[in-house]
């Protein structure tokens, strides 16, 4: 087979399932990532788009971030992030989803900044069914999504995003699912009240919604948004010299050592908890108050953005398992940050450093002597 040949033939393989997809899946999620936005601001000259948006907002200016770790921490520590200036829009006639936030045009395209990538929309937040779902036609006030993504994703993502479309409309409902954590329905009831929470499990077709959009490197909280949490949600401190967020009730994930770890917190005057039982209320509190912060890697220490009065966070990473997202989080804040790496066991867990953690938490003691 010549070369031409084998190009034509992987070209019309591609031609196929794409054909395949829009078949089964629809114009809308077959289409994916063919017909999708990535920018409402760069496509607004084409006709098809700007019929379906009335304004367009700054959220938040364009601006180079910087994270000054140690110079002895290795470089998979990122010290530095450029963001995009990124933008809100009061759009019309628009389908939205409440279980993820997702927007898109009737018929297509979606409009990515709602969720924050393609890459995202198609990996490991694979949303492409969503499109399918029975839609239901809403008439009257306008919607802002609060979509219940999980605990960090929602926290540094969804809430920031809620609040600032918001400000543009303080009218619109809050449009998530019928079952939903408690935290988000605690928040919703925080920002709007009870009356305008609109629960649909339901595809939403909407007249109007306020689109704010959603950074698209997900992990990367931008000085701005925790102020504007903060400002939206204040929270007085619970006073707490330390505290371990543990994880001995995520039996996938807890550390094969866990019970072992809390043992050796509570002997060092460090108090434990289980962020998953505290209300919303209560884990702002908590975390406002903390001076110093020790956890497992998890989406208790996203959290970190209510800290007031913190020093210091430990952050212990699974073996093979790395994630920057709370040492910038913690740098942002001016909190300084450490951590240590477990060892893997042969059953596929890992075991925290005891000794290490001992060594960290006497050093910081010794410190504020």
């Amino acid at each position: 087979m010549t070369p031409k040949l084998r190009d034509l033939t992987a070209r019309g393989r591609v031609l196929l399932a794409t054909t395949a997809n829009q078949a089964l899946l629809g114009p809308v999620s077959g289409g994916i990532p063919r017909e999708y936005v990535r920018s409402i601001a760069e496509r607004i000259y084409q006709p098809r788009i700007a019929r379906h948006v009335s304004e367009s907002v700054t959220r938040t200016e364009a601006t180079v971030e910087r994270y000054d770790f140690p110079a002895d921490f290795p470089p998979q520590f990122r010290r530095s992030k450029a963001f995009d200036e990124r933008h809100a829009h009061r759009l019309h006639d628009v389908l939205v989803s409440p279980h993820s936030g997702l927007v898109w045009l009737p018929g297509g395209p979606v409009l990515e900044e709602s969720y924050g990538s393609l890459i995202r929309s198609l990996g490991w937040g694979d949303i492409r069914h969503e499109p399918l779902l029975p839609v239901r036609r809403l008439t009257g006030r306008p919607v802002v999504a609060f979509a219940p993504t999980g605990y960090y994703h929602w926290l540094l993502e969804v809430l920031p995003a809620a609040v600032f479309a918001l400000s543009v409309e303080p009218e619109a409902l809050l449009l998530m699912p019928e079952n939903v954590p408690a935290y988000v329905l605690a928040a919703a009831e925080h920002l709007v009240g009870p009356a305008r929470i609109l629960r649909l499990d339901d595809i939403a077709h909407v007249d109007t919604c306020l689109l704010a959009a959603v950074e698209p490197m997900s992990g990367f909280v931008q000085r701005a948004e925790i102020d504007r949490l903060r400002t939206a949600f204040p929270t007085d401190p619970t006073d707490a010299k330390a505290i371990y967020v543990s994880r001995l009730k995520d039996h996938k994930r807890a550390l094969s050592n866990e019970a072992e770890v809390e043992c050796a917190m509570r002997e060092a005057g460090v108090t434990v908890v289980y962020a998953q039982d505290l209300s919303f209320e209560r884990q702002r509190a908590l975390f406002a108050g903390a001076r110093t912060v020790i956890a497992p890697h998890g989406a208790g220490l996203a959290n970190l953005v209510w800290a007031q009065r913190a020093e210091r966070v430990i952050e212990v990473f699974p073996p093979a398992w790395f994630n920057d997202c709370y040492a910038r989080l913690s740098r942002n804040l001016g909190i300084d940050y450490d951590y240590v790496v477990a060892s893997p066991t042969e059953e596929g867990r890992c075991v925290a450093p005891l000794d290490r953690l001992d060594a960290l938490l006497n050093e910081g003691a010794t410190a504020g002597c």
